[in-house]
């Protein structure tokens, strides 16, 4: 490499991805990136990991001289100068690693075209699939990534597609619930009656009503979703959860109730009253409110961005085992993992994971980083061992 400071060309990277840098210094960094093999190399790999909060300051207190050279002899071309993907995917965790441990973000770019809405017939759901069940029973496929669908229900006009469900009429539907159903691998975004907004993590449901009656606005939640509440002083919201109720007017929080005796209720915005085994915990933005079967209430502090990635498509894990990232891959890409080495369960570790990419990236770098090696099975079951 040229003899131009390590450090200071990574920290001018790192701008350059954040946005942070200024005219001059852009154009010098860009110049490298343009010439140099190994900088086109480390930004290639930089601009796509994921960025956190106080990195750049963190990178101007340590040496990368010795990551780098890591990356460069394992990224040494040899012969038929193509670079096999286990080395793109070390090269990028080397240069992460000394701030986040592992890093397995890859940002992608969709463009949804919008269409004029086709009117189709209700179609029966598959078994697994995205679906909403009509308090009468009768339960319908939804489009996932796909033009917007006018789908005709009884006297309910729903409105689906490109990760969305919307809907109007329903008054002759009665006052019962209905449920969405999002499987692994997808996200979607719910309207409700009252303007409020619903986000449903992967392998999660939602119970709710096509019409609020009454003096409260009642939902069922099994999973994770994201809420953004339309305030109504009249008619309080309450998310029911196995464990927990949530009581808001109006304000924007995250449920996360996926594990068996752990409820989470991140609160964003506004006021929360979560209750549960005759306790009620009040909270302020910034506040989370954890509660375990055994324990009851902890109330702390939590980051934003963090618990609100996978809004985005992305688990964020800091020191997490790899049972609970396990816990995680079942979610959101409906395959079964077994520990051949019980051991491997409560080993650590720190990053990221984005879900549109293929999960195999991830292993591929979990074997090279953690020393941990992956299979599967006839029946598609992953192992890890």
């Amino acid at each position: 490499m040229m003899s131009e400071n390590h450090e200071h060309i990574y920290q001018l990277l790192l701008k350059k991805r954040n946005g942070t840098i200024n005219e001059s210094d852009d154009q010098y960094v860009s110049a490298l990136i343009s010439g140099h093999e190994d900088v086109e190399l480390m930004w290639r790999a930089l601009k796509h990991s994921f960025s956190l909060p106080g990195e750049e300051k963190f990178w101007q207190q340590i040496d990368v001289t010795n990551a780098w050279t890591s990356v460069r002899s394992e990224l040494s071309v040899k012969h038929t100068g193509i670079l096999s993907i286990r080395k793109w995917l070390f090269a990028a965790a080397v240069v992460i690693v000394a701030m986040v441990g592992i890093s397995l973000i890859w940002k992608t770019t969709h463009r949804k075209v919008e269409q004029t809405p086709a009117v189709v017939t209700a179609t029966p759901a598959p078994a697994n699939g995205l679906q909403l069940q009509l308090a009468g029973g009768e339960t319908i496929a939804l489009p996932y990534n796909q033009a917007k669908q006018n789908i005709k229900a009884g006297d309910v006009q729903l409105n689906a597609g490109a990760r969305k469900l919307q809907f109007t009429g329903g008054t002759a539907m009665g006052n019962g619930f209905n449920t969405l159903t999002v499987p692994p691998k997808m996200d979607y975004k719910l309207l409700l009656s009252d303007g409020t907004e619903v986000w449903l993590n992967a392998t999660s449901k939602l119970r709710f009503p096509f019409n609020f009656t009454g003096n409260k606005r009642e939902v069922y939640l099994d999973g994770e979703a994201y809420f953004q509440v339309t305030k109504n002083d009249a008619k309080p919201f309450i998310v029911h959860t196995e464990q927990t109720d949530i009581e808001v007017l109006g304000t924007s929080f995250n449920v996360n109730a996926y594990n068996d005796g752990i409820t989470r209720t991140s609160l964003v915005s506004g006021s929360v009253i979560a209750r549960a085994d005759g306790k009620e915990i009040h909270l302020r933005p910034g506040q989370e409110a954890t509660y375990k079967t055994d324990k009851g209430y902890d109330v702390h502090s939590f980051d934003e961005s963090e618990v609100l990635a996978w809004m985005k498509g992305v688990y964020v894990f800091h020191n997490t085992s790899l049972q609970e990232i396990a816990e995680v891959l079942e979610r959101w890409y409906g395959v079964r993992v077994v520990f051949d080495n019980k051991e491997l369960a409560s080993k650590k570790f720190t990053g990221g994971l984005e879900k549109l990419q293929r999960l195999d990236y991830f292993l591929e770098t979990l074997e090279l980083i953690g020393d941990i090696h992956y299979s599967y099975d006839a029946n598609g079951t992953l192992h890890l061992k």
